[in-house]
């Protein structure tokens, strides 16, 4: 841990770091294998580095804000982005990894952060030209219970789709001409 950096920076140390089991790890690299010749970032490879130590990949590279590599930072294109980001900034890690991968993006992340994935942000996605491809789940029982592996391609297979359009307001309208319908009756 560099501890001037994160000072410098004025980073804020969390309360605990969580390290991804080195088998998970394993059995998703080989359930959505990455072709070989691929350029790779562990972006937030914490500080045990366990996804680059397991990718095979020999144009890889990892950083982590902990050992003085801030992803934030980094600006070279890369054709896959691959790890566990940290859950707190799991949104700005999804926006900058859209910027800097050219090919895909596969992130470890918990349920909870599924909500992130709003129809805004999934528009985002679609203008940059990259769709989630695949969804595997996993099971940990030392955080969270259940986790989901995302894996965001420039191929849309048509596993996750939407619809960018706000019912609330639609309810809102319906309830009010309603009313005054209801109101006219009377």
């Amino acid at each position: 841990m560099n501890k001037k950096y994160i000072q410098e920076k004025g980073i804020k140390k969390e309360k605990q770091s969580h390290f991804t089991n080195i088998e998970m790890v394993k059995d998703l690299l080989n359930k959505y294998p990455l072709p070989i010749k691929d350029s790779i970032l562990d972006a937030g490879s914490g500080i045990n580095k366990v996804w680059y130590d397991n990718i095979k990949n020999k144009d890889k590279d990892w950083v982590e804000i902990e050992l003085g590599k801030d992803f934030f930072d980094y600006n070279k294109k890369v054709d896959w982005i691959i790890g566990n980001p940290p859950y707190h900034k799991f949104v700005d890690f999804l926006f900058k990894s859209l910027e800097i991968a050219k090919k895909g993006i596969c992130f470890l992340i918990s349920s909870d952060k599924i909500i992130h994935f709003t129809t805004k942000r999934l528009n985002f996605m679609k203008e940059k030209g990259f769709f989630i491809n695949k969804i595997v789940v996993v099971n940990d029982c030392r955080w969270f219970g259940r986790y989901y592996y995302l894996i965001i391609t420039k191929e849309d297979n048509g596993l996750f789709d939407f619809i960018d359009k706000n019912y609330s307001k639609e309810v809102k309208q319906e309830a009010m001409q309603s009313e005054a319908r209801h109101s006219s009756q009377a």
